[in-house]
């Protein structure tokens, strides 16, 4: 196999790549490998074009070229790619992509197609500005009109051409093709009446009108497209508004000849497309297509379609049909509700420019005056109650036949895509824009002729789709009906008849069911505990499962509404956990099914904490192990895995310090989430970390011993906080729980933990706020926990790591942190400073040293420039230092936190450093206002100083009570009375100083500071 780049040696090493033979082969591989050493080089596209355009060359091998040439096109065409094409070769290439319009394979000229479109995206108009020009001459070229397989090539071309350029939304293509559409419409249009003509004209489709319609079909795609897209005001150009007229025409002439040619696919696709058409230009600007003198006659069109196809689509059974009929009246209640939203919102999202308003009040006023009606509304109302809102005979065999299965889908479905979901979207629009005039003539026909119904499944069916439309009017009619009173003497009873056939009421019952759904919130407590005992009822006295879950439904809406009341609710708990364990999951076989109970299990021990008590917290705990197998065995049930891990979690909140129960299924699929090495780790990791900081937040120590495998999987997040910096909060988080769990000593013992800390210091001013703020809370529990005690072991801890030094260099940067981000900082080195004031200077002395100098401070980018410099003296490094600590206190609020770094910026008299003592004054005036603003007990503590600190009531967690006692055990914002303070500290300056100097550093300062300082010294402790 030659090496060197030659369209013969190309077309060898395609048919070695494609031949079926060499499937799998070491000669397969070697071609791809060649093709891809080849893909760089100059010519290499070209020659692919070449070959694509010789029919000589066998089919598969054309494929193969025409495929490599549209990917290579993708990465190599812009100018700014690395092995970017050529000037010269893109002209080549650009010159002959019409050049194979004769294409005879249609598959093989779609690939031309899209290729050709990705090369107008980025050269058009700028390096190729005659694009639309040349597919003028063609469509102008009368041999071309002769050969089918031509004109039906260029429209495969100019369809994926205006598709590409019409969603460009940035740079100059749109509107450059915009201003060239008008040169096309009319070729095309003629092109569409030509073919249009030839197969309508004739008594049979054949095999030859086929291509024929096929042509006309892709002209009016094309056309769709332009009218569309093509220019920003379709409205004033004449083409466009003729175009669409006879569009009009034509669509009324297919639906009427429907039902003789049904039978062909492309008949139904063509109809479609003119709905497309409508819809689409309805969407891009409603006003626009209010104002086509047409407006009027196609949304006339769409309602009688929707009005006298109602039956056909009602009775359309979509299983085994085409649904051809449900397609068309979902496309026509879509462009009615444009309608509709247009005239409600007074085309407030159309309005682009000012001179926008007169023609969005021109078509308000024409739809209100010419079209939409009091009568039409109340029609549309009747007709949606009549037939869209009702089940279909295809919704009861389904009920039948796969209860659980049409049961999701009622769930999940969409007004886009399904009627009846569509129609109930419609009938909301209607009754929310038009309330004054539909509510009293709705609530008038339902209570009229509700009353006048018989027991027969018809009319069941008929009350059903009544109590629907009392169902989706919730919003509108909230003020004008007694929900409470209707719930106990209407809906209830409906649902607890006994007298109707199982059939009849299992359609009533899912029906209250879903009134409930949708009224509830708007209910009194006295009414949601009638709602509960029906749910009770029903689970117990009803089997079929629509009717169950549609319960779940409802119930899972009243358990998560903001006005849920736990008390309420409590004598119904048990019962509702009961049915959940022992009857739902059972019961139900289908993923999305358990998925949605689980959700709802989940739901209700979340909202009811702590009510749900051990015994049935263990009872739900038992479930897990038997889905989790499920999840990890059967590929289709996987999705379950993410809720049990949320139910896991909530479990393990809800059981607090007994939450040891879940570990033996918790930690193994824990290893299974965040295990970098886990098939599972893709999707489970975020919600194993939630689950691994639960376990640690709800650990107390005194029930159980910690297992070794929390430690164990320590790698894990290390792995996690180098990898998935979107999940680094939750990680620094759990090592958060680790710090506040573990002795000082046994933390700094795990490579892992130590790790974590220095890649975190390392990126300290890259940190999101979040992560920051985390960071700095492990330092600051970490130096609390050493308080003291392992003053040297945390200070040794913190050097080694870089803590110390990514502290000093956000600190003392040109370009200065905020005051807030840099008092958090402060935080950490006011604790060590009032544990050893002297360890501030020597830790800024090993500073000093490893910092760069002058020179190479000056090179650095202007963000890492720092204010020292290792040739700047220590005594101006400590004075710098010290007034950006005393910038940054006049920005702490907190009074807890206002302490904390009254004691650390304090300590710092104790070293003796003469830049601390020169700056006496400036400490006496600190002394002075915090004594002015706070009166603390004999012990140091204060009210205030407790408003930030972790809740220690009984409803927290087992960390935050570790939290809670930490503090309360060590920090000296509680323990040391600032008044004993500021006595030790002068004491201690007296004892170090001969009296001359003490006098002098006392006269130093002001008079009447001093004189403030000795009268609030003197003011009693509060007790």
């Amino acid at each position: 196999m030659s090496t060197q780049l030659t369209e013969l040696a190309l077309v060898q090493v395609l048919e070695q790549a494609s031949n079926p033979q060499y499937a799998g082969s070491e000669v397969q591989r070697q071609a791809e490998q060649q093709i891809k050493s080849w893909e760089i080089l100059p010519g290499f596209h070209y020659l692919l074009q070449s070959i694509y355009m010789d029919l000589s060359v066998s089919l598969q091998v054309r494929w193969l070229a025409i495929i490599q040439f549209k990917n290579g096109l993708d990465k190599y065409w812009r100018s700014t790619r690395i092995n970017a094409i050529t000037k010269d070769e893109k002209q080549q290439i650009r010159n002959r992509l019409f050049g194979m319009i004769d294409e005879p394979n249609d598959k093989l000229a779609i690939q031309n197609a899209q290729a050709t479109a990705r090369v107008a995206r980025i050269d058009f108009p700028v390096e190729w500005p005659h694009l639309f020009e040349q597919v003028e001459l063609l469509l102008n070229d009368e041999s071309v009109w002769k050969d089918d397989v031509k004109v039906y090539n260029i429209l495969i071309h100019l369809n994926q051409i205006i598709k590409t350029l019409g969603v460009a939304r940035i740079g100059r293509c749109r509107p450059a093709m915009q201003s060239k559409i008008p040169l096309l419409f009319p070729l095309l249009t003629r092109i569409y009446m030509h073919y249009f003509n030839k197969w309508t004209n004739s008594a049979s489709l054949e095999s030859d009108d086929i291509s024929k319609l096929q042509i006309s079909y892709l002209a009016l795609k094309v056309l769709r497209r332009v009218a569309v897209d093509g220019y920003e005001s379709p409205q004033k150009d004449k083409s466009v508004v003729e175009f669409i007229s006879l569009s009009e025409q034509h669509f009324q002439l297919l639906l009427k000849n429907y039902d003789n040619f049904k039978t062909v696919d492309m008949y139904e696709k063509f109809i479609k497309c003119y709905c497309k058409l409508y819809f689409n230009l309805i969407s891009a600007s409603t006003a626009n297509f209010v104002m086509m003198p047409s407006s009027k006659t196609i949304l006339i069109t769409f309602t009688t379609l929707i009005i006298e196809r109602a039956s056909d689509v009602y009775n359309e059974n979509t299983e085994s049909q085409t649904g051809f009929w449900e397609t068309i009246a979902i496309r026509g209640f879509s462009i009615l509700k444009k309608v509709i939203n247009f005239i409600t919102k007074k085309g407030a999202v159309t309005i682009k420019v000012r001179s926008d308003k007169s023609e969005v009040d021109a078509a308000i006023h024409k739809l209100t005056t010419e079209f939409l009606s009091e009568d039409l509304v109340k029609k549309l109302i009747d007709l949606l109650i009549d037939w869209y809102l009702r089940l279909r005979p295809a919704d009861l065999e389904a009920w039948s036949l796969d209860p659980e299965e049409w049961v999701n889908e009622q769930m999940s479905s969409s007004y886009e895509y399904q009627i009846r979901p569509c129609a109930e979207n419609f009938f909301q629009d209607l009754i929310d824009s038009f309330q004054n005039l539909l509510t009293p003539y709705l609530l008038n026909k339902i209570d009229s002729e509700a009353a006048q119904l018989s027991d027969s499944i018809d009319d069941f069916l008929k009350k059903d789709a009544l109590f629907c439309a009392f169902q989706l009017s919730s919003h509108a009619i909230t003020d004008m009906v007694d929900f409470n009173r209707l719930l106990e003497t209407v809906f209830l009873p409906e649902a607890s008849k006994s007298n109707s056939s199982p059939d009849q009421l299992r359609i009533i019952r899912r029906r209250v069911a879903l009134i409930i759904d949708a009224w509830v919130t708007k209910s009194s407590d006295h009414s949601k505990q009638q709602c509960y005992q029906f749910f009770l009822h029903m689970f117990k006295t009803e089997s079929d499962k629509v009717v169950q879950l549609s319960i779940v439904q409802a119930f899972r809406t009243m358990i998560d509404d903001w006005d849920f009341n736990k008390s309420i609710f409590e004598p119904y708990l048990e019962s509702f956990v009961v049915i959940f364990l022992q009857q739902l999951l059972p019961d139900v076989s289908l993923t999305e099914t358990r998925l949605y109970v689980l959700n709802t299990l989940t739901d209700l021990i979340i909202q009811t904490k702590p009510l749900v008590n051990k015994q049935f917290l263990m009872q739900i705990l038992e479930i897990v192990p038997e889905f989790w197998q499920l999840a990890c065995n059967e590929p289709t049930e996987s999705i379950l895995a993410n809720v049990l891990l949320r139910l896991l979690r909530y479990l393990s909140i809800s059981l607090g310090k007994y939450s040891y129960a879940t570990w033996d299924i918790s930690l193994t699929i824990i290893e299974a989430a965040c295990n970098p090495n886990s098939p599972h780790t893709s999707l489970l990791l975020e919600d194993g970390l939630e689950l691994w900081h639960s376990l640690l937040q709800n650990y107390d120590p005194t029930e159980k011993s910690l297992d070794g495998r929390f430690l164990n999987a320590s790698p894990f997040l290390l792995h996690c906080v180098e990898n998935q910096t979107e999940l680094l909060p939750i990680s620094l988080e759990i090592l958060k729980s680790y710090a506040i769990l573990l002795p000082a000593q046994e933390f700094y013992s795990y490579p892992a933990f130590t790790e974590i800390l220095k890649h975190a210091a390392s990126y300290l001013l890259l940190l999101r706020d979040d992560s920051y703020t985390i960071l700095l809370e492990i330092w600051d529990v970490l130096a609390l926990s050493d308080e003291g005690e392992n003053e040297m072991s945390l200070l040794f801890y913190f050097s080694n790591n870089s803590v110390f030094k990514s502290i000093f260099n956000a600190i003392f940067l040109q370009e200065q942190l905020s005051a807030y981000q840099a008092s958090q900082l402060f935080q950490i080195l006011a604790r060590i400073s009032f544990n050893g004031p002297q360890n501030i200077i020597n830790l800024l002395s090993d500073y000093l040293k490893s910092i760069d100098g002058p020179l190479e401070n000056s090179r650095l980018p202007a963000s890492q420039r720092k204010l020292v410099t290792n040739e700047t003296s220590l005594d101006d490094v400590l004075k710098t230092f010290f007034e950006i600590w005393c910038k940054c206190y006049g920005s702490v609020y907190d009074p807890k936190l206002k302490k904390i770094h009254l004691l650390g910026i304090s300590s710092l008299l104790k070293t003796g450093a003469t830049p601390y003592l020169l700056e006496f004054k400036v400490i006496l005036s600190i002394w002075v206002e915090s004594l002015e603003e706070i009166n603390e007990s004999f012990s140091g503590d204060c009210e205030k100083y407790h408003l930030s600190d972790p809740d220690s009531s009984s409803d927290t967690n087992c960390e935050q009570a570790r939290l809670h006692e930490l503090i309360k055990k060590n920090d000296p914002a509680h323990n040391v009375s600032i008044k004993g303070f500021i006595s030790d500290t002068l004491s201690y300056l007296k004892s170090q100083m001969d009296d001359t100097s003490f006098q002098k550093l006392i006269l130093s300062a002001d008079p009447v500071l001093m004189e403030n300082l000795q009268l609030f010294m003197s003011i009693k402790p509060h007790q």
